[in-house]
């Protein structure tokens, strides 16, 4: 599946938030939200499930894709203390980037993936860096949300 190559300036995107540290929960309960987020989606890949999941996150947090950026990552709880949404970044390619940002479907169009976009971008440009990138399917509902939060295509 083919993937549009986004960006935003991480000053004019930047919010800081109060998010977690991914490391505040476990890989399982991360791996739960990723497929509740994505299982049915164009990013869904059938035969996926919570075990590849959480060798996905794994890989992420150990550099497999880019170094890993603690700091601009970040998990949001639910009122139960679930985490609801998480961002993933790293510099891939040479390029700070969200690898995923993902929402569970309960929590879908409350605000957090902009939450944790806006801190990710906020937390960039402390770290000097100047712009944020991110590959979305173009048939992914959340291009419209990158769009409006000030993402182009490169």
């Amino acid at each position: 599946m083919s993937k549009v190559l986004m960006f935003a300036s991480c000053e004019a995107i930047a919010q800081s938030a109060e998010v977690l540290a991914i490391s505040s929960v476990s890989v399982d309960a991360l791996a739960t939200l990723m497929v509740d987020a994505y299982q049915g989606t164009v990013d869904w890949d059938e035969g996926d499930d919570a075990e590849v999941a959480a060798l996905e996150i794994r890989a992420t947090i150990a550099g497999e894709y880019g170094s890993f950026i603690d700091s601009a990552s970040g998990i949001v709880l639910g009122k139960f203390g679930q985490p609801v949404s998480a961002l993933f970044a790293s510099n891939f390619d040479g390029r700070a980037t969200i690898l995923f940002v993902f929402t569970s479907k309960s929590a879908s169009g409350l605000g957090y993936a902009t939450k944790l976009i806006g801190n990710a971008a906020h937390e960039m440009a402390q770290m000097g860096i100047k712009e944020v990138f991110l590959y979305v399917s173009p048939s992914n509902p959340a291009r419209r949300l990158y769009e409006r939060l000030g993402f182009s295509e490169k």
